[in-house]
Formats: C-alpha cells, structure tokens, sequence
C-alpha cells in the first residue's frame, strides 16, 4: 500500500533496497533542525502549532522501541517550541 509521504506517494514495491531512502529500523525522520525551522517558519502560529504537534504524535508512536532513549530529547525540544508558540497566541 503507498504511503503518503509529504505529499508525494511512496510505495515500497518501488525503493531500492539500502537506498538513501532506505529507512534503518526506528531512524530518525524528525532532527532538531526539523523542529526549529517549524518554530521559526513564516507559517502562521496555528500551522506551526498543529505541524509541532504531528511531530510529537509520530515520535510518541514510535517510542515503544526507542531503547536508547533517543526520542525524549526531541519530544523535549517539541514540548518547549509548542510551550514557546503558544504564548503567541
């Protein structure tokens, strides 16, 4: 089944295996960098809002087998920027 993948259709049958866009196991998608540009983004606050809040949403998903603990720093970051907007509001 193609999975929709910023807004563009992706389907599996069709990557490369050990691609760039070969994903390892629980990779990273989402970077610290990804969380600042969508705080600092000209988009409007409510956009950025519900974008940090996807982010949030998919990292908690994929927490179960985060056993180095890699996540929470991100969902920290996440937590503070959303923290951050919502004053603006």
């Amino acid at each position: 089944m193609p999975v929709m993948k910023r807004g563009s259709n992706i389907d599996p049958v069709d990557a490369q295996v050990g691609g760039d866009a070969d994903l390892d196991g629980i990779a990273q998608t989402i970077t610290a960098d990804d969380i600042n540009a969508v705080l600092l983004s000209p988009e409007s606050v409510d956009q950025r809002l519900e974008t940090l809040k996807a982010m949030r949403g998919e990292l908690e998903a994929r927490s179960h087998a985060d056993f180095g603990n890699e996540m929470a720093p991100l969902i920290n970051d996440i937590d503070a920027a959303i923290e951050q907007l919502s004053h603006r509001l």
